[in-house]
């Protein structure tokens, strides 16, 4: 082989660009969930050697702890109670009054048209801060009872994120993650 063909073989290979430093080759277990050790991590910052796929809170994570475990070649899944409107939580403000509930829940018998122009996008921008945090997946909980339109909705808007999606407490034919349940997790 002529010496100019090895000179650009090898630049060819020096252009390749690098992959972002969280990526990397999983392990084969990785291709079997139920081989991982998963944690509940909702209350107490996670300790890397503990599992292989921690689930987190959504809101209170820091971007600093996934990106620590990233780093530590560990998975973070964010989860969001989505009928759930805290008083306490960043987005309580925007949902409407006549669409919750005393016990500050999202009231999934409400109109479904309100509900998907009103609720679904506030639910949606949930996602949208699990995927800026860096987390690979979302579960998704309290959403039993709430029309199938809201669970599709919801369910697209996170692929299109490239977030995975579990379903805690509900079904859909397009949730391609199974989160193991836990008694760390909260009552629904």
């Amino acid at each position: 082989m002529p010496v100019s063909a090895l000179v650009v073989l090898g630049c060819v290979a020096c252009a390749t660009p690098a992959r972002p430093s969280h990526w990397y080759d999983a392990p084969p277990p990785a291709a079997v969930p139920e081989l991982l050790r998963w944690q509940w991590a909702l209350a107490e910052p996670p300790e890397a050697s503990a599992a292989d796929v921690f689930v987190l809170d959504g809101f209170t994570t820091a971007a600093s702890t996934v990106e620590d475990l990233h780093r530590a070649r560990r998975r973070a899944v964010c989860y969001l109670p989505l009928a759930s409107v805290e008083r306490d939580s960043p987005d309580a403000a925007r949902f409407p009054a006549e669409l919750t509930d005393e016990a500050g829940r999202v009231r999934w018998d409400a109109p479904e048209d309100e509900l998907r122009t009103r609720i679904a996008p506030i639910l949606t921008d949930r996602l949208r801060l699990c995927r800026d945090k860096g987390f690979d997946a979302a579960a998704l909980d309290q959403l039993a009872g709430a029309p199938r339109s809201v669970v599709d909705q919801l369910v697209t808007q996170a692929h299109r994120m490239s977030l995975p999606v579990g379903l805690l407490d509900a079904v859909h034919a397009h949730a391609d993650l199974t989160v193991p349940d836990s008694p760390d997790r909260p009552p629904g």
